[in-house]
């Protein structure tokens, strides 16, 4: 899914967030939450492009062509859960919830809106063992160095 997309979902979920909680903190948080995990995409935009800057290349988001790699170390279901177990307290409730939905919302969209991705592509252990090879994360063939 596209930056608007996330930023359109996010904002959704930020209003819900603050519509059950009545708290602005955990509102605001869980609509960053939900497109800046997108941040990671500069890890393989670099590892792809290098520092110079090309609005056609990170626009187009597929740095994995160009590299061989996909990294997204944020777009994790297990770094996801991690966030839920630990953040703890009754204080802290309604930003584990709003946080936690906002990302899950992401994953899910991003899951869903990449055909590309195999059903194990968003959890970072299965990248990791695969060494961050794209063509053996992605359903289709992607880097040909």
């Amino acid at each position: 899914m596209r930056t608007v997309g996330h930023i359109i979902t996010s904002a959704g979920i930020g209003l819900a967030t603050y519509g059950r909680y009545k708290s602005p903190g955990a509102a605001i948080a869980s609509f960053l939450a939900g497109f800046l995990i997108d941040i990671d995409h500069i890890v393989d935009y670099v590892k792809a492009h290098g520092w110079k800057p090309s609005w056609f290349h990170f626009n187009e988001a597929c740095h994995e062509k160009y590299s061989g790699k996909l990294y997204l170390p944020l777009h994790s279901y297990e770094l996801w859960a991690l966030f839920f177990l630990l953040l703890r307290g009754p204080a802290l409730h309604p930003f584990r919830v709003g946080i936690t939905v906002s990302v899950l919302t992401h994953l899910l969209l991003d899951q869903k809106c990449n055909p590309s991705r195999q059903p194990l592509t968003y959890f970072l252990s299965h990248r990791i063992h695969k060494r961050f090879d794209a063509n053996a994360i992605l359903k289709h063939r992607v880097y040909h160095g």
